[in-house]
């Protein structure tokens, strides 16, 4: 078999919750050599709950409690959803940081490292002795990636912040919704972080290259509102083109017109459908049989289309409503008029596109069992990529990492274990 792209790379992701985790599970994807860094002192928070009973509280919601078959076992940490599926191709360790040998271990690390990914609040790496300037004294090559909230510079460097706060600092939410709807009634939304886990590891690759070019690592600082700020261009530019400040549209666009999600025949069916110019909407029109309605002169055009889009609706969906989502789809999409049905989790699972992709893979966890997982969204040719393992349970990879990599012999493990530098369970006063 081919080797992977980044076979021979090792990337320290040390890192928590998604941002930075998720641009070092796409640097494992590709082959890179990712290890994991956690601590028993302080819980991941991806991980879910470090202790949980046996059946659900009710203060729990059924969307937080997703651990296989409804049961978080003795060690919930290492079968929650989240952290494996979005931490696959990793090995993992533990290392207390706040302890004079945790941060000498991690140095040893850096030493033999390409690329460090770290995503807390600006500073923190600093203070534990672990700065840019300390890392690339003793690896000139090292490529360190800092994400924080809002970058390493500026007035709001030390703010703290989760993919919500984010969601709310960059005005995203504020475009969300409908427009007589209420803020606080928006689900919350993680698109930042996965978008600054992706810059993050292109960031790194192009860092790569450089030092293949001049042998010299680099610093990159990555501010995860900046990469998400361009998402929302066109908000911007009409504030500064027109001077209109963006509210909630809902499933309409400030241009299209039809355009939105329609109720289609069964229960909670719906279709998307979107017509972005005068020839997709004469191809719209003949593909729904010509209706006289639609050529009646407030339809004509573009503009009048979307003036009119409060009567325009009804009568589209008037049409959908007698078929079901994909009979939409096929009749829609065979005209070339861009239209999607509206999946739940369970339909996604089962689309015929999906499976014949090959998207979910069946894989096992060890203690999680086996169950259906994203693939790596990548199809290369010359090298397939694969869950080559999920994520990892908690210092899963201790002996094989400081023995088989640092060489520490099974005294100095056992040691460690000891001073609870490092560990495979959580301590009882963990911090989540």
């Amino acid at each position: 078999m081919s080797r992977l792209p980044l076979e021979g790379i090792r990337v320290i992701d040390g890192g928590d919750v998604l941002a930075g985790p998720y641009g070092c599970m796409l640097l494992g994807d590709l082959g890179a050599e990712v290890i994991r860094v956690e601590s028993i002192q302080r819980g991941a928070r991806w991980r879910g709950q470090l202790r949980a009973p046996a059946t659900r509280p009710a203060a729990i919601s059924p969307a937080n409690w997703t651990y296989p078959d409804g049961i978080p076992g003795e060690r919930p940490y290492n079968r929650e959803p989240k952290y494996n599926g979005s931490n696959r191709n990793k090995l993992g360790i533990t290392l207390n940081l706040a302890h004079p040998r945790g941060v000498e271990l991690f140095k040893q690390l850096i030493a033999v490292s390409d690329v460090c990914i770290e995503n807390y609040a600006a500073g923190v790496y600093e203070k534990l002795g672990l700065g840019y300037e300390v890392l690339s004294g003793i690896n000139p090559g090292i490529v360190v990636v800092s994400m924080p909230l809002l970058g390493n510079t500026g007035p709001y460097r030390s703010h703290r912040g989760m993919g919500t706060d984010l969601d709310a600092l960059s005005g995203h939410i504020s475009l969300r919704g409908y427009s007589d709807g209420d803020p606080t009634q928006v689900q919350p939304h993680y698109h930042s972080d996965s978008v600054s886990g992706i810059t993050a590891a292109f960031a790194a690759l192009a860092a790569l290259n450089y030092r293949r070019r001049t042998g010299k690592g680099q610093f990159i600082d990555v501010s995860e509102g900046e990469t998400f700020l361009p998402h929302l261009g066109e908000a911007f530019m009409d504030y500064t083109m027109n001077g209109r400040v963006g509210h909630p549209m809902g499933n309409a666009h400030p241009t299209m017109a039809p355009h939105g999600c329609y109720r289609c025949q069964g229960e909670d069916a719906w279709v998307t459908i979107a017509v972005p110019n005068d020839d997709v909407w004469a191809r719209f029109r003949h593909a729904i049989g010509d209706p006289a309605w639609a050529e009646e002169d407030r339809f004509a055009g573009a503009s009048s289309r979307w003036e009119n889009q409060a009567e325009l609706n009804p009568l589209i969906q008037q049409w959908t409503i007698q078929r079901s989502p994909y009979e939409v789809l096929h009749l829609l999409q065979d005209a070339r008029v861009p239209a999607g049905p509206v999946l739940n989790v369970d339909e996604v699972l089962t689309d015929p596109q999906m499976r014949e992709r090959g998207f979910f893979e069946l894989a096992t966890h060890k203690e999680a069992g086996t169950h259906l997982y994203p693939r790596p969204s990548w199809k290369f040719n010359k090298t397939p990529l694969s869950i080559r393992m999920l994520g990892n349970c908690l210092g899963e990879h201790n002996s094989q990492i400081l023995g088989g990599l640092l060489g520490l012999d099974e005294g100095q493990i056992a040691e460690l274990e000891r001073q609870q530098i490092i560990g495979t369970e959580y301590l009882q006063a963990a911090d989540q």
